[in-house]
């Protein structure tokens, strides 16, 4: 590399360029701020390595470590983050509506939250930004959903948008996520120890003080006990209860009011007023008070995190399912055959992987040699291993089970595993209606609380002027809108996560409130109540073979055959006779297939398919049966031997589920554009009463849109994919996606697996929910109606209001998490 190119990405620099960074004692050129402030971040976090040994042609980028910590530069870290390099660790392509291409999406983490209030303020700041097309805030998991117009905004200024009202943003990586928690926990417990041997103390030192006013104690005694707990109160204020102090400044500092803003004044007043009673020897002093109060809202709300934080922890998990190495196979199945243990990262598309029984699918791909058992718990929630052979699928993430198998390679970058943990994140940023709703309040609710504080304040001053203080301190500290804001928001994230764990992805949160309202299911027929591939369905012998004999014949048949209709055959256990071996296969297209077998020691021709085909040496023509359905022929040179049903094969648990939806009160539609023998026949056999065949996609948005005007509420279930359309028009919708795209549904509710009762689980966890919600509501409201008057009334002291307040909030996210219970699904 020349002095004239850039150190960082190789491109030509300008000769007036000012950009430099320093390596091994060296300066090296930059050719713009962007590069200089990646690099310097590099370099800084001890991965200067990654300079010293890469290979960087003229005409690539190159790629980041993947130790680097995005959120460790300091100087010009906005701008940093328009890198391309950069945004390659976390930044995604995104689909909008109106499919444009520049539109991108990103998971943030956001420091600092601490109520509704604080998402509100966000929402206010980002979404007023042109070219940001969706930017949702989610207090459970303090994560971020960003989608943006990249040709309109960049990144840079939308990150600092944020940065702008005092919290701080990075992108979210699981590793380093994990790691700051583990840190933001250490240092919260830290805070609480301090607070809680601060409070111990200051107490005994308070009951002395109380205890010296009644028995004599001297001045200097009590001087002395007030200057200890002042010394021993000062850490606890400046330190321990930094983190309230700090969200009230941000608040005020964007003129808006949170939470923390009437609980600084209470902590704040309660020890100036001390101090100066101290200082100046007369009054009353409230230092045992101040640590109470700070020990016992710094313990509330770190319970209410850790429970915020399993509640939505469901959904990081996914990122730590790989394995950071795996096996490459290299000359796979030659002389050469080399095994060689690389990063996972390293993978490209064709690669072959062996995977040896107990470790990771490590990417999706193809089983090129070996079979074997998959447990695809992980991603699916079927606890059984589901058995795998030469040229089935494997899922990254999934754990091989019983023996080695070679794969190869066929999805690197978008990857199963990495479509679902896209559309997790992706869910929670949808947030319920009732969410919204409180937020709105929760802004409102803080003004209401200072202002009530004050008449309470100037009321009690002129009643007794040595009580106003302490009931306007419990007036600040009870009433606290933090369990309205966690009502639904909670609700929904341990509900998303027990509903993913059970083989169902929800794509959107506020869909469950949506479900729960439900009244009409719309089914489509191929590929959602049946399971879009051939099945028999029964077998009428006719000649001098039984049933498992001309079932013998027609599975040597189609053994040979690419044909759909062979492989209704070839998933079948049936037993093959020695004396009825079918030889000298011939595939005769759109008609059947031919053979010969051996009869009475001759050579007979054998035929199945259309009735045409295979009686077509035949002097009578047989009857197919009346039944609806497709028949197929087997006949030899001489006779017909037996009559084949093959239809598109109902899934399995369909009787039952239907069953129960309609023992439930739904009312049942089949929407298809199969003929009307076939979805006849599937109605009149599974108990659907309404049902209608040959429906265009134009037909079938217009029978939602009719159902809609009479005043139901419409679940549309469907492939995701075809249905695109009517989904969107639905109410709500679900889709079959055990074998999709999932980036390619249209559906806010995804089965992965292939088990219809899976929608009675997602009906009854979506009425739980909304149940949930509205007791949490109802709950917050109540207590704030009936914790109000009483601590104006001066009925409760300030540690009573402070573990009121905890104990509320805590109490909402406790009944939230009753939702992580899995509901039984039948395997009927």
């Amino acid at each position: 590399m020349s002095q004239t190119d850039c150190f960082h990405c190789g491109q030509a620099v300008v000769q007036a360029s000012r950009y430099t960074c320093v390596l091994d004692g060296q300066s090296q050129p930059m050719c713009c701020l962007g590069c200089e402030t990646v690099a310097q971040t590099i370099i800084d976090q001890g991965l200067a390595d990654y300079y010293r040994h890469r290979s960087l042609s003229q005409a690539s980028s190159p790629i980041l470590p993947t130790a680097l910590d995005l959120s460790a530069s300091h100087q010009n870290q906005w701008q940093a983050y328009d890198d391309a390099d950069v945004q390659s660790t976390f930044v995604r392509q995104s689909q909008t509506k109106d499919h444009t291409t520049n539109a991108k999406e990103a998971d943030l983490v956001i420091e600092g939250l601490t109520c509704a209030a604080c998402i509100w303020l966000l929402h206010q700041q980002v979404r007023k930004l042109n070219g940001v097309i969706h930017f949702n805030v989610n207090l459970t998991t303090q994560r971020a959903y960003l989608q943006w117009h990249s040709d309109a905004v960049n990144l840079s200024q939308i990150m600092a948008a944020i940065a702008a009202v005092g919290y701080q943003p990075s992108p979210y990586q699981a590793t380093i996520a994990a790691t700051k928690t583990a840190k933001d926990k250490r240092q919260t417990i830290m805070r609480l120890g301090i607070s809680g041997l601060a409070t111990m103390q200051v107490m005994m030192l308070s009951f002395g003080l109380y205890a010296g006013q009644s028995q004599d104690m001297s001045e200097q005694q009590m001087v002395f006990f007030r200057w200890l707990a002042l010394g021993l109160t000062t850490p606890v204020v400046f330190y321990a209860a930094l983190p309230f102090f700090k969200a009230a400044y941000r608040a005020l500092k964007n003129r808006h009011l949170v939470m923390d803003v009437p609980v600084s004044l209470a902590i704040g007043g309660a020890y100036l007023a001390s101090l100066w009673a101290t200082v100046n020897n007369t009054g009353e002093v409230y230092f045992d008070s101040v640590c109470m109060f700070t020990f016992l809202l710094l313990f509330g709300r770190f319970v209410e995190a850790q429970a915020r934080y399993h509640a939505g922890h469901s959904g990081n998990q996914l990122h730590q399912l790989l394995p950071p190495m795996c096996c490459l196979v290299t000359g796979h199945q030659s002389p050469q055959e080399a095994l060689q243990q690389i990063a996972v990262l390293k993978l490209k598309t064709n690669d072959t992987v062996r995977v040896k029984p107990g470790e990771t699918i490590p990417a999706d791909g193809v089983i090129v040699c070996g079979t074997t058992s998959i447990n695809e718990a992980a991603l699916s929630g079927e606890f059984l291993p589901v058995n795998k052979q030469l040229g089935d699928q494997v899922t990254a993430g999934t754990i091989n089970v019983a023996s080695s198998i070679d794969i190869q390679v066929t999805q690197v970058d978008n990857s199963r595993l990495q479509q679902i943990v896209s559309l997790v994140q992706q869910a929670h940023s949808f947030r319920p209606k009732m969410s919204y709703k409180a937020d709105r309040v929760a802004h409102y609710f803080v003004l209401a609380v200072l202002s009530v504080s004050a008449c309470v304040y100037g009321t009690w001053y002129f009643i007794d002027p040595d009580k106003a203080f302490w009931i306007t301190l419990s007036v600040l500290v009870i009433t606290c809108p933090c369990a309205l804001s966690l009502a639904a928001p909670t609700a929904t994230a341990v509900a998303t996560a027990s509903l993913r764990k059970q083989g169902i992805l929800m794509t959107r949160e506020d869909a469950l409130e949506e479900i729960a309202k439900i009244d009409t299911i719309v089914f489509d027929k191929t590929g959602t109540l049946t399971t879009g591939a051939m099945a028999l369905q029964q077998t009428i012998s006719l000649g001098p073979l039984n049933d498992a004999q001309c079932l013998s014949l027609v599975s040597q048949l189609e053994s040979q055959s690419e044909h759909p209709i062979a492989r209704a055959f070839s998933q079948l256990d049936i037993i093959t006779y020695d004396k009825l071996r079918v030889s000298n296969f011939r595939n005769h297209t759109s008609q059947g297939v031919s053979g010969q077998y051996s009869a009475n020691n001759q050579l007979v021709e054998l035929r199945f398919g259309q009735r045409q085909f295979a009686a077509a040496h035949l002097t009578e023509q047989p009857q197919a049966p009346d039944e609806q359905g497709l028949w197929l022929l087997l006949a030899d040179a001489h006779q017909a031997l037996a009559w084949f049903k093959i239809n598109d094969a109902p899934r399995k648990g369909l009787c039952h589920t239907i069953s129960q939806l309609k023992q439930h009160g739904y009312e049942l539609h089949l929407l298809s554009g199969d003929q009307a023998n076939n979805v006849s026949e599937l109605a009149r056999n599974h108990g659907i009463s309404h049902w209608h065949a040959c429906q265009t996609p134009q037909q079938k948005l217009d029978f939602i849109t009719h159902l809609q005007q009479q005043g139901q509420r419409v679940l549309m279930v469907g492939d995701g994919v075809n249905d695109a359309p009517v989904m969107a028009a639905a109410d709500a919708a679900v889709a079959m996606a055990s074998g999709t795209d999932l980036s390619k549904s249209s559906a806010p509710a995804l089965l992965l697996r292939d088990n219809l009762n899976l929608i009675q689980v997602l009906l009854r966890k979506a009425q739980q929910t909304h149940t949930i919600m509205q007791q949490n509501l109802s709950w917050a409201l109540l207590y704030n109606v009936i914790a109000l008057p009483l601590a104006a009334a001066g009925l409760i002291p300030p540690w009573g209001a402070a573990i009121g307040m905890s104990t509320s909030s805590l109490l909402v996210v406790l009944n939230a998490t009753r939702l992580k219970a899995a509901a039984q699904v039948s395997q009927q």
